[in-house]
C-alpha cells in the first residue's frame, strides 16, 4: 500500500535505513528460539543437527554436544533432515520512532552438515511518541494459516492484523534499545513477557503503566497490558492499588488479586483497608470470600423468588383458591393443596426440584399436592385437574422414595374430593 501521508513516507524513508540482522542476533536466533536434537543410530553414533559433529554416546534425554556445546535431546532415529522456522523480533529505534522489527529463521538441518538457516524480515511497527503504530510488512496471502505471506512483495505500509500482532509477542533479542521517553518512563531491558508493542504504548501513553513499572509491579502491568478490560480494573482500582504498594505488598497473582479485590467490594468490604487488600494468603483469602460472595447471591436470589412470589400470588388465588383446604390422610401419611406461591418456593427450595423455577403455580390445569408424615415433606405430586390423575410424585432431587406407589394410590382414591370443587 502506497504512504498516504507525510508521515509514513518518512516512516518508508527510514525502514530502508534500517541495518541488517548482526551476525550476534542472527547466533542468539539459532540457538534460543528452536529446538535442537541430536540424531542416533542403533549403533549409539550420535550427530548434532546443529554443527553436524559424530560421537559414540550411550546417555539418553538432554545432553551438550562435545563440539559446539549446544543443549540438544538425544532421538533414536535412522532420519536424517530436519526443517524447523521461528519468529523472532529486535527491538531498536530510529530517530524518536520505537520500532519492532519482526523476522522469520527457516532452518534446515542435515545429518553431518552444518546448519545454515534463511533469514527474512516479515515487517515492523513503527511507534512514535504519542503511542501511535504504523505497520511496514510484507503482503499476506490467502491460505490455511495466519502467517501467509508473499515473499517477494516489499515492505510496505499495512493495515496491522492478527499475524503481526502475533509475530511481535515471539522471541524478542535480549538486547533492546527504546527511546529515552520511553527509558524515562521505567523501562528498564526486559518486556517481562508482555506484548512489546502494548507495553511501549501504554508506556508513552499511560501514566498508571509508567507508575506500575516504576514501582516493580510487573504482574499488575501485565494485567493492564493483556486485555482492554483488564485496563478498565486498574482504572477502577486504582488507588487499592496504590494501598497496597505504599504497604510493601506484592501482588505475586495479578488475576486472583483483582477478583479477590472485587469480591471484597460486592461483600461491602474496605477496599482500600490494608486489612482486606493485602491478605498474607491470597488463595485462602480468595476461597474465604468466594464463599461469601456465593451467600450474597443466594440471599439476593432468594430475596427474588419471594418478589416473584408476591406478585404471581394474585393469580394464583384466583384459580386454585377452590380447592384450598384439601387434606387426605391414610393415618400415617397427610397429602395437602399448597395454597401460596410461598409455600411453592418453600417446597420447591426444600426438595430440589423445579417446582417454583419453572412456575407451576401458574399452570391452569395443574393441582400440586404436598405428602408429609409428621410435618416432614415426602414428596409433592402434581395431578392433572382434566383427568385428575398423578401425573407425577417425586422426592428429594426428583427421586422417589419408598412411599411413592403408596402415595399415588392415596390421590387416586381420593380423587373425588378435586372433582367435587370443580364443579361446586
Amino acid at each position: 500500500m502506497k504512504p498516504r501521508n507525510l508521515k509514513e513516507k518518512h516512516i518508508v524513508e527510514l525502514n530502508g535505513r534500517l541495518r541488517p540482522l548482526t551476525t550476534p542476533q542472527m547466533n542468539w536466533a539459532l540457538n534460543s528460539t528452536i529446538n535442537h536434537y541430536g540424531y542416533r543410530l542403533k549403533s549409539g553414533m550420535c550427530t548434532c543437527m546443529k554443527c553436524g559433529h559424530e560421537w559414540l554416546e550411550t546417555r539418553n534425554g538432554i545432553c551438550l554436544c562435545p563440539e559446539c556445546g549446544t543443549r540438544i535431546e538425544i532421538k533414536d532415529t535412522k532420519e536424517r533432515v530436519i526443517r524447523d522456522k521461528s519468529y523472532f523480533n529486535v527491538i531498536t529505534t530510529i530517530e524518536d520512532y520505537q520500532v519492532v522489527r519482526m523476522f522469520l529463521m527457516i532452518v534446515e538441518m542435515r545429518k553431518g552438515m552444518k546448519a545454515n538457516p534463511a533469514y527474512l524480515e516479515i515487517g515492523s511497527y513503527w511507534i512514535d511518541s504519542n503511542g501511535k503504530t504504523t505497520v511496514v510488512g510484507l503482503q499476506r496471502t490467502l491460505g490455511h494459516y495466519i502467517d501467509c505471506f508473499a515473499f517477494g512483495s516489499p515492505l510496505e505500509i499495512r493495515h496491522d492484523n492478527e499475524a503481526f500482532q502475533r509475530i511481535s509477542d515471539e522471541w524478542v533479542y535480549p538486547r533492546i534499545n527504546v527511546t529515552d521517553t520511553i527509558k524515562r518512563n521505567g523501562f528498564k531491558g526486559s518486556c517481562h513477557h508482555i506484548h512489546p508493542v502494548t507495553m511501549f504504548q501504554e508506556l508513552l501513553t499511560n501514566p498508571k503503566a509508567e507508575t506500575l513499572m516504576k514501582a516493580n509491579e510487573i504482574e499488575l502491568l501485565r494485567y493492564l497490558c493483556a486485555r482492554p478490560t483488564y485496563k478498565v480494573d486498574i482504572d477502577t482500582y486504582w488507588n487499592t492499588i496504590k494501598v497496597a504498594n505504599r504497604n510493601g505488598y506484592e501482588v505475586k497473582d495479578s488475576q486472583m488479586w483483582m477478583d479477590y479485590i472485587k469480591m471484597l467490594e460486592r461483600c461491602g468490604k474496605d477496599i482500600q483497608s490494608p486489612r482486606y487488600i493485602c491478605p498474607t494468603n491470597l488463595k485462602e483469602a480468595h476461597d474465604h470470600y468466594v464463599k461469601k460472595a456465593r451467600e450474597i447471591e443466594a440471599k439476593a436470589k432468594r430475596a427474588e423468588d419471594i418478589r416473584k412470589a408476591q406478585e404471581r400470588e394474585a393469580n394464583f388465588k384466583e384459580q386454585k383458591e377452590k380447592f384450598f383446604g384439601i387434606r387426605i390422610n391414610d393415618g400415617e401419611i397427610e397429602v395437602k393443596v399448597l395454597e401460596s406461591v410461598e409455600e411453592y418456593r418453600q417446597e420447591a427450595e426444600s426438595q430440589h426440584i423445579c417446582l417454583f423455577s419453572a412456575a407451576y403455580d401458574q399452570r391452569e390445569d395443574s393441582l400440586i399436592f404436598s405428602a408429609r408424615i409428621d410435618g416432614r415433606i415426602i414428596e409433592t405430586i402434581e395431578v392433572d385437574l382434566r383427568t385428575l390423575r398423578v401425573v407425577q410424585s417425586r422426592g428429594v432431587c426428583n427421586k422417589n422414595t419408598a412411599y411413592h406407589d403408596r402415595i399415588i394410590n392415596l390421590i387416586n382414591a381420593n380423587a373425588h374430593l378435586i372433582k367435587e370443587r370443580i364443579t361446586a
